[in-house]
């Protein structure tokens, strides 16, 4: 089955290069034991394409086309790779006419182990696609929120307070390319501080990535300290749904409910009271009323 979906993928890769659809290839390519992302730009070489593993490929073709010339950059795309893609138009961040995308759905093996909601992209170009699978496990996040106030205060203390603030989940994140990071500004974090000020740090990027993050886990993955980063991220992101039936990564026309701008404040909206529930109910949960 896995060889079928990766020869699937090398099959569309070529006749991507051959008819000039595309310049070059971007995926994962294996040897010497390891899997790391290479720039296909000869038919031949795709025999190394691979699809072991996750990368957030979004991330590098995002740098890659900053000094693209001409040509379409064609990427090897997980579900979530497209919804990154999805949000980086959102963000005016990419021109997607740009870019090809090679649609690779998940097996239920690794759907599984990243407890995707929807582990496959709209357009499939390798493997089978899992209708209607859903293996988002809400029992992790509902054993947070069945805990009093002060345990969850007390569990997020213990578990950030482990950061060494490396900035791994935000250099892995292909949505957080701003040009100048909030987490590097003092009027925001205090600089040179290990681990950073309790819960700011954190929360600022959280709260930032609210409407734009597709729960691809990269961050977790990226930690060093093994910090549970994306249990926040989700709980943020199950708040976006109830108060406002959004999910990002859906459609590039979908406008969010929210703006984030920190340069002049945390928030910006249309409608003030609906972000003052927002982050009431956000604090609420992951034990930061009053804060």
């Amino acid at each position: 089955m896995e060889e079928r979906r990766e020869e699937q993928a090398r099959e569309r890769a070529r006749s991507m290069l051959l008819s000039g659809e595309a310049r070059a290839v971007l995926g994962l390519r294996g040897g010497r034991g390891q899997v790391l992302p290479y720039l296909f730009s000869r038919p031949e070489e795709l025999g190394d394409l691979s699809l072991s593993g996750i990368y957030p490929l979004a991330k590098v073709a995002l740098r890659l086309l900053e000094k693209w010339e001409g040509g379409r950059l064609a990427v090897v795309s997980r579900g979530c790779d497209e919804r990154h893609f999805v949000e980086l138009e959102k963000k005016n961040a990419l021109d997607t006419r740009r870019v090809a995308l090679i649609g690779v759905a998940c097996t239920e093996e690794e759907a599984r182990e990243c407890g995707c909601s929807r582990p496959y992209p709209n357009q499939v170009d390798a493997g089978h696609p899992l209708a209607d699978a859903d293996f988002f496990d809400r029992r992790e996040l509902e054993e947070l929120l069945g805990m009093k106030v002060s345990e969850r205060r007390r569990y997020w203390t213990e578990v950030l307070s482990r950061c060494i603030k490396c900035y791994g989940c935000r250099n892995s994140c292909p949505l957080c390319n701003c040009v100048d990071c909030r987490l590097e500004e003092s009027r925001w974090v205090r600089v040179g501080e290990i681990p950073p000020e309790y819960p700011s740090f954190h929360l600022i990027r959280a709260f930032h990535l609210a409407d734009k993050c597709v729960d691809c886990g990269a961050c977790e993955r990226a930690c060093p300290m093994h910090i549970p980063i994306r249990r926040l991220h989700r709980l943020i992101g199950e708040e976006m749904k109830r108060l406002f039936d959004y999910r990002a990564g859906r459609d590039a026309g979908e406008k969010s409910p929210l703006l984030t701008d920190l340069e002049e404040g945390p928030f910006t909206t249309e409608g003030e009271d609906e972000v003052a529930r927002f982050m009431e109910a956000v604090a609420r949960e992951v034990g930061w009323v009053g804060l």
